[in-house]
């Protein structure tokens, strides 16, 4: 009996195991080709649009056609009636629980994205000037039916991403995250990390400015080139957990 127990234990360890090596049927890219990671946080410091909207595209990583959907698992300081979500059709308002596009799905083809284009998050909820205003999207595969696609062997059949926006004015002290805090120093950013990490700095067309290991302490990044210009900062730490920000350099 023990042994048939322990055999068990093994089996359930080793199945685990073998799920968490799955690979995504699909990834999240921006309009450059940039993948937007799974459990990526989008933060933006407006509301104007453009400056404010992600543009997203679905890319079919699988040897087969996919349906996708879309719902949001989650909102806060925000009731999402200000949430312009774009996945095939558009959405002025969202709530939560409901899979996008109503009553139908996004397919595509493999290794292609999907052929609708302008399909974006774009929040334009000022909240109440204090809390962040949140969403957190999941992305899902269906069948030719529009019901989920609740498993498939080896492949990780669904996707998630978060946007914020939270007004910032762009000073001393301006608290980033826990670790991170921004500067502005002249024509200079002062990056101010309480570990090591990477960072890659883009513009709004996605062209890559400048990347920089980051150590623990002050970091100053010249970007004099780029005053009154949305830049977005993309940081990796050490364990390869990854977030964005989008701020306005001025």
């Amino acid at each position: 009996m023990k042994k048939n127990l322990v055999l068990l234990v093994i089996i359930l360890i080793y199945s685990n195991f073998l799920n968490s090596q799955n690979e995504p049927a699909f990834i999240l890219e921006d309009e450059n080709g940039i993948v937007i990671e799974n459990n990526q946080l989008l933060e933006v410091i407006t509301t104007e649009y453009p400056n404010a909207s992600f543009n997203f595209f679905v890319r079919n990583l699988t040897s087969e056609n996919i349906n996708v959907r879309a719902e949001i698992i989650e909102m806060a300081g925000t009731d999402g009636s200000m949430m312009e979500f774009c996945f095939g059709e558009c959405y002025y308002g969202v709530t939560l629980n409901t899979a996008y596009p109503l009553g139908s799905f996004i397919s595509v083809e493999s290794g292609q994205v999907q052929t609708s284009v302008g399909d974006h998050f774009y929040n334009q909820d000022v909240g109440d000037g204090e809390n962040p205003v949140f969403y957190s999207f999941r992305f899902f595969m269906v069948d030719n039916e529009g019901n989920e696609v609740v498993s498939v062997p080896e492949l990780d059949t669904e996707y998630f991403v978060s946007y914020q926006y939270q007004a910032q004015s762009f000073g001393i002290s301006d608290l980033l995250l826990d670790k991170i805090e921004l500067f502005k120093s002249e024509r200079n950013l002062v990056i101010s990390s309480e570990e090591n990490m990477y960072l890659t700095i883009n513009d709004m067309s996605g062209k890559k400015i400048i990347d920089i290991n980051l150590t623990n302490g002050d970091n100053l990044v010249d970007l004099s080139s780029y005053a009154n210009e949305i830049i977005i900062l993309n940081f990796e730490t050490k364990d390869n957990s990854k977030f964005s920000k989008k701020i306005l350099f001025n």
